[in-house]
């Protein structure tokens, strides 16, 4: 269970079933949480949340992990697999490439005051802004019909 958790806040969004449990369980081991969690709970659910699920091991259901942001959406356990699937087939369609290219700019943000942060973002949009998917983007705008990104 605790390893599992680990493992899933390595994802972008996390879908759960409503059925899902989870918990950091090391401490009922006399272990710690070498899985990196220790890294990544405190900037998603903040210091205390963190070390309260870290020190107690207690387990959560799916609406607890959603209330703290472990979780990104909740869905009923039969559609689980649809659901996460019919994402994945949205964002793999997406303009990937600004995809990437925000996963990077947040990830730098969180290091760095608002000033920098907007520096690098209007670095970051220039890019954008010469790629074929913004070129893409803007044509099925003003045509009106879905985009078909390339990731270029």
């Amino acid at each position: 269970m605790g390893l599992g958790l680990g493992i899933a806040l390595s994802c972008d969004i996390r879908i759960a079933s409503d059925q899902a449990r989870m918990a950091e369980t090391f401490v009922r081991r006399g272990l710690i949480p070498a899985d990196g969690s220790c890294w990544q709970l405190p900037r998603m659910i903040g210091l205390g949340n963190t070390l309260l699920m870290q020190y107690t091991g207690d387990v959560m259901d799916a609406s607890e992990a959603m209330r703290l942001g472990i979780i990104s959406k909740v869905t009923p356990h039969e559609t689980l697999m649809a659901t996460t699937m019919e994402l994945a087939e949205r964002l793999a369609s997406g303009a990937t490439y600004s995809m990437a290219m925000t996963k990077r700019l947040v990830q730098r943000s969180l290091n760095e005051g608002f000033g920098e942060s907007m520096r690098l973002a209007a670095l970051a949009q220039d890019i954008a802004r010469r790629t074929d998917d913004h070129r893409e983007g803007v044509s099925a705008f003003v045509e009106k019909h879905k985009p078909r990104f390339t990731g270029r």
